[in-house]
């Protein structure tokens, strides 16, 4: 169970990181930082998985897919730590574990997944959570309303990182972790060519910021590949555990530590989320 508390508690880590990053520097410096994440997190990935590279077939490398997550990755990233600026750590952490309902609806849609009637019911009440979570009207103090796309956008965007993610498990001539290789490359590349156009300027500190970044960053997902590994009968236990870890700790972080402030409706959205993730990792297993 370690693994798994290790990776919610780094995934945690990355949205304070941001929020520090945020009040101390430059808006436009969280790119920079985002962009050294993925160096950083490639140059780990290979240390610790070791990938036979001179083995490898790459004319079967899903390539198209390789690309598109390469794009994706660090422009959802960099408006997770715009939306952790503007809407908080706990909408921000809500609005990226509730993206799995992409996911699974995708499931049902494209990859002919079987179904039930609790599926169906998580489902439902998962959408509606999001309708609450994303509330926000003019004059509400809790968060501005014109920055409510970036909760949008973050939701979608991670729903279909999600699916590309579930493409590239199949792909049985490339494993995961070599396949997270290149995408963290390709990342690195998206990123440096975004800070060129902003015509950002780096500077050591954001080396350093990006390196600590790139440390909880690939710890999350090694901690995470890890629980699967010691879960490999039990699944469900690391889904829900994730999801529910992940909103929960999130929310009370910017609650209690950040002040962060959400409004009834907001508050009903977050049960509901929870409601809804145990709801469907149970008809899922």
């Amino acid at each position: 169970m370690k693994e798994i508390i290790i990776s919610i508690f780094f995934n945690i880590i990355v949205a304070v990181l941001l929020k520090f990053y945020n009040k101390s520097s430059n808006p436009k410096g969280a790119t920079l930082i985002i962009t050294y994440n993925y160096l950083f997190s490639a140059l780990f990935c290979y240390l610790l998985f070791k990938p036979n590279l001179a083995s490898l077939n790459y004319s079967s490398a899903p390539w198209i897919i390789y690309l598109a997550m390469s794009i994706l990755m660090p422009v959802v990233f960099m408006l997770i730590a715009a939306s952790i600026k503007y809407t908080g750590i706990a909408r921000t952490d809500i609005a990226q574990r509730m993206s799995l309902l992409i996911t699974v609806t995708a499931s049902f849609i494209f990859f002919k997944e079987s179904y039930n009637l609790h599926k169906i019911i998580g489902l439902i009440i998962g959408f509606i959570s999001i309708i609450f979570i994303f509330y926000a009207k003019k004059g509400d103090n809790t968060f501005p309303s014109n920055k409510l796309y970036l909760l949008v956008l973050i939701f979608f965007g991670l729903g279909i990182i999600n699916i590309l993610y579930k493409l590239i498990a199949v792909n049985k001539e490339f494993d995961f972790t070599t396949s997270t290789l290149f995408i963290f490359l390709g990342s690195f590349v998206v990123g440096s060519c975004i800070t060129f156009a902003q015509k950002i300027k780096y500077t050591f500190k954001d080396v350093l910021w990006g390196l600590t970044l790139g440390i909880f960053n690939f710890g999350n997902v090694y901690f995470y590949l890890k629980a699967h590994q010691v879960f490999k009968n039990n699944p469900s236990i690391v889904f829900a555990s994730m999801n529910l870890g992940v909103i929960l700790l999130g929310s009370l972080v910017g609650i209690i530590v950040f002040k962060e402030k959400m409004n009834s409706l907001n508050y009903v959205g977050l049960v509901l989320a929870l409601v809804a993730i145990t709801v469907i990792t149970l008809s899922t297993y």
